[in-house]
């Protein structure tokens, strides 16, 4: 079994979390860490601020013997790994009227994007061949949608291949002159079913606090505040551990002393407001610099004013975002979900499914069975937990909390 930990650098585009990934992955790597830094945003930037060409599959990094890097692109996914469903979709695209360049740009469907990338992410923490992988997510709405892909498609995409192989069974006989649309063969459905079963290990992976953590990177602005205490809210919500906040480019002290004076009073505000919105988590900052971070020396020089006196493989927070905790005979579960106020929050009930419902981002959280047979008590937000309770009475069918 792999015991690769994985740390998902995120923020809002703009405020350098590829910067910071790459100087997280140097400094594990000159603690001696097999470390690999991977670029899962389509627009990657990772080979620039290395200063060395990536490709799809790991590379060394020249000058750190312990760091590799990669940028994973779902099209060459697609054609390397998933050639059985590159050429269905080709068919079912020809049948469409699409042919050549058009058919290669519409061959990624949505949701399929998602789908690649993060099973081959699976893949790479399966492997083994790393102590630590850190991962440069897409800016923020989009690192999103790729890290609750898992928790809701994960059983969607099984349930549904089997439904609709079952179908294809059907009308593969009559394909032909009475059915002209192209049918998937048993094989297209073999690996959508591996890929299901990746997803499951992922999510299994990303809700382990021991084993994976995000930090997130911000700029000390109003704006991307409130989007990254929004971020962490969400993050939350999905079972995600958020061990730390870096804020990155903080002018110098002598910057502030002349034209940039409101800029440094800015600063100095949303610092202030950062320690409160992100109390209890720990806070890290790395000054401007004069030059863009670009190249292995570079990096070093950030890693060290990053990492002097951490390790950065350490996870600086490991208090899991859900939690169940006994009271008597009530039993109370307790998701971490800071900055949200009430009044946004949806919860109902379903059978053994909760469905809480934050900012437009749903998430059904299957109970354990130990609650079988518990109904819900009350719910409550307190010190940026909501807190529901459970009470051992006959199940219903359906409750609206």
């Amino acid at each position: 079994m792999s015991n690769t930990k994985m740390l998902i650098i995120s923020g809002k585009g703009g405020v350098g979390k590829t910067t910071i990934a790459a100087s997280t992955a140097t400094a594990a790597a000159i603690r001696g860490y097999r470390t690999l830094v991977v670029s899962l945003d389509r627009a990657h930037s990772l080979g620039d601020v290395l200063q060395y060409r990536l490709g799809s599959l790991p590379i060394n990094v020249p000058g750190l013997a312990h760091l590799e890097a990669m940028e994973i692109d779902p099209q060459s996914e697609l054609n390397s790994n998933r050639a059985i469903l590159k050429t269905y979709f080709r068919r079912l695209l020809a049948y469409l009227g699409m042919d050549g360049v058009e058919a290669e740009e519409m061959s990624i469907f949505p949701g399929l994007e998602e789908l690649l990338v993060l099973t081959r992410l699976s893949e790479l923490v399966d492997n083994g061949g790393y102590d630590l992988i850190v991962a440069d997510m897409a800016p923020t709405a989009s690192s999103l949608r790729y890290l609750s892909f898992p928790d809701m498609m994960e059983g969607v995409l099984g349930k549904l291949v089997k439904w609709d192989q079952r179908m294809a069974n059907l009308v593969r006989p009559f394909q032909g002159n009475l059915l002209k649309i192209p049918v998937p063969e048993d094989e297209v459905y073999d690996n959508f079913r591996e890929l299901a079963r990746s997803l499951g290990g992922l999510r299994k992976l990303l809700t382990n606090s021991a084993r994976t953590a995000v930090r997130l990177v911000m700029t000390p602005e109003n704006i991307v505040l409130e989007e990254t205490r929004r971020t962490f809210a969400y993050l939350s919500l999905f079972g995600l551990m958020v061990d730390s906040v870096i804020i990155n480019r903080i002018l110098p002290e002598e910057a502030t002393r002349g034209y940039l004076h409101v800029w440094g009073k800015i600063q100095e505000q949303v610092l202030a407001l950062a320690r409160e919105g992100f109390a209890g988590l720990p806070m890290q900052t790395v000054h401007f610099r004069p030059t863009e971070v670009l190249g292995v020396q570079q990096l070093r020089q950030t890693a060290v004013e990053l990492y002097d006196k951490n390790d950065p493989a350490d996870f600086q927070a490991t208090d899991p975002p859900l939690s169940y905790q006994k009271e008597g005979d009530i039993t109370i579960m307790a998701l971490h979900l800071p900055n949200i106020a009430g009044d946004s929050l949806d919860l109902r009930r379903r059978n053994q499914d909760l469905i809480i419902t934050v900012g437009g981002w749903r998430r059904v959280i299957l109970l354990p069975d130990f609650l079988a047979g518990y109904s819900v008590g009350k719910a409550r937000l307190s010190e940026g937990y909501l807190k529901i309770s459970f009470r051992p009475q006959p199940s219903q069918k359906a409750e609206s909390i």
